[in-house]
């Protein structure tokens, strides 16, 4: 083989294994349950954990929620850094409270029957809540398109408020 011939044939290799990289690495993206992406944010967003505010970081914010929501979050996090305080939300959307324990326990996960983009999330974490997430499937992965609490508005609803 002629180095020409051998330094096309390593290029196309090498382009070859890019490719098939990501598109194995993409195909496992779209394997993880709306389960297992559920489990991921409440790892990656522990009490305990000494997290900086991810609220206010698009591209952290992108990695959970849809661009909508992220979108609002956005506008939400500006809007308390002008006004020096509270906006729409005031409270840890995730956790549906103010105040934590250093741990959340017993994270259980369901599908709601009859609804495939919905799942119910009950953990224990200053006692025991349940929220309904709504997912949707993005061609990266799930991302979270709305959060329905217990009691009054769901997330979007309320990162929707107009912002006086």
């Amino acid at each position: 083989m002629t180095t020409l011939q051998n330094m096309t044939f390593r290029h196309a290799l090498f382009i070859s294994l890019i490719f098939t990289t990501a598109a194995c690495f993409g195909a496992e993206t779209q394997k993880s349950s709306p389960e297992d992406f559920i489990r991921a944010l409440y790892s990656f967003h522990q009490p305990g954990k000494d997290t900086p505010n991810w609220f206010d970081n698009k591209r952290t914010l992108s990695k959970y929620f849809d661009k909508e929501l992220t979108a609002l979050f956005i506008k939400d996090d500006d809007c308390k850094k002008r006004e020096q305080g509270v906006c729409n939300l005031d409270f840890d959307p995730i956790y549906d409270g103010q105040d934590f324990e250093r741990e959340t326990t017993n994270l259980q996960i369901a599908a709601v029957a009859g609804q495939p983009d919905l799942f119910k999330v009950t953990f224990t974490n200053l006692g025991t809540r349940t929220l309904v997430y709504r997912l949707t499937n993005t061609s990266v992965g799930w991302r979270i398109s709305d959060i329905k609490y217990p009691e009054g508005p769901s997330l979007k609803e309320i990162l929707s408020h107009e912002i006086k």
